[in-house]
């Protein structure tokens, strides 16, 4: 590609780059974008210098590109489209940006690249759930909870144009409305947008499912998009990407957030699933043909013992528990 010729590069992929996040051949395509011309290698300089300033913990100081073509006995008097030098250079650059991330919340790059809309740069909290199932209220009233083993990213308060936060894993959404201030889910390779509704969303590498107990959201990615009501359940498959739309079957799948539990000739297996999520139990059957029996009952706001008092009262059987553990026996339904 010689030096001439115009490469475009948006600002998407811009920060892709600068977050490490971007392929090889992109990094490539960005590197030779720096060596068209002065200033656009300027303008990158001008980025990493943004992330040393906001920085709160000690600076960062942008790479002598001279110094680094000599510690690569690369002979810097050549021609920039000579140099085989741009995957070894991007590296070296992703490398010292990826530390600054440590350091300088990914609001920094967007003030720089807009900033008519914001010169404070917000601080980035995490809310991580490791073994139990976690509740917490965010600046704006809306409550989120977290399943174990999954993680929230949000900004200290929600002083922007919108309320953005990023999802790992599986949380349910109860969204205090504010017409004027979208709340926005990232999701993995998707994203969930609302004003006030309560929804459950599960984002893993392969999909990322979204279940709308009351209200509306629009589900979408940089192609496509699909509206949810409530009742309605919404799956994006990462690698099609595709998005399809089903009635959602029940609200047992977030009864860990509403524990509001309704069972309608479900099988005991089913059943089991769902308290073990719910209640962040193990619960053995310990005659394995149990898994069969069948239950049709509803619990709301109830406590452990008593919904295993009912549930083995119902099917004749009998439970212990120790510790986080719950052991049920008895003979098979007929």
């Amino acid at each position: 590609m010689s030096k001439q010729q115009n490469i475009a590069i948006s600002e998407a992929l811009l920060i892709k780059y600068l977050a490490g996040e971007a392929s090889p051949e992109e990094a490539i395509a960005i590197d030779e974008w720096v060596e068209q011309t002065p200033d656009n290698n300027r303008l990158l300089q001008q980025y990493l210098q943004l992330w040393s300033h906001a920085g709160k913990e000690g600076a960062y100081h942008a790479p002598d590109l001279q110094e680094e073509l000599r510690r690569l006995n690369i002979d810097a008097s050549l021609p920039a489209e000579n140099r085989k030098t741009p995957l070894l250079r991007t590296l070296f650059i992703r490398r010292a940006v990826a530390a600054i991330f440590i350091l300088v919340p990914g609001a920094a790059l967007l003030a720089f690249l807009h900033p008519w809309r914001t010169t404070k740069v917000p601080a980035v909290l995490a809310l991580t759930s490791s073994h139990d199932i976690l509740r917490d209220t965010l600046p704006d009233h809306s409550v989120v909870t977290l399943v174990p083993g999954s993680r929230l990213e949000r900004s200290a308060s929600f002083d922007g144009p919108d309320r953005t936060v990023k999802l790992q894993g599986e949380a349910y959404f109860s969204i205090a409305p504010d017409a004027d201030k979208p709340f926005i889910v990232h999701a993995g390779a998707a994203d969930i947008k609302v004003i006030g509704t309560a929804f459950n969303v599960r984002a893993n590498k392969d999909s990322v499912t979204v279940q709308v107990d009351n209200g509306a959201v629009l589900f979408f990615d940089s192609h496509d998009s699909v509206h949810l009501k409530g009742g309605m359940e919404g799956i994006y498959l990462v690698d099609t990407p595709h998005f399809s739309v089903t009635k959602m079957e029940g609200a047992n799948d977030y009864a860990y957030a509403t524990k509001t539990f309704r069972f309608q000739a479900t099988r005991l297996e089913s059943v089991v699933k769902v308290l073990e999520k719910a209640y962040n139990v193990k619960i053995v059957l310990e005659n394995k043909k149990l898994a069969d029996c069948t239950i049709t009952t509803s619990f709301t706001d109830m406590p452990i013992q008593y919904v295993m008092e009912v549930i083995t009262a119902s099917l004749s059987i009998q439970y212990r528990m120790e510790g986080s553990t719950i052991y049920m026996k008895g003979n098979e339904c007929n």
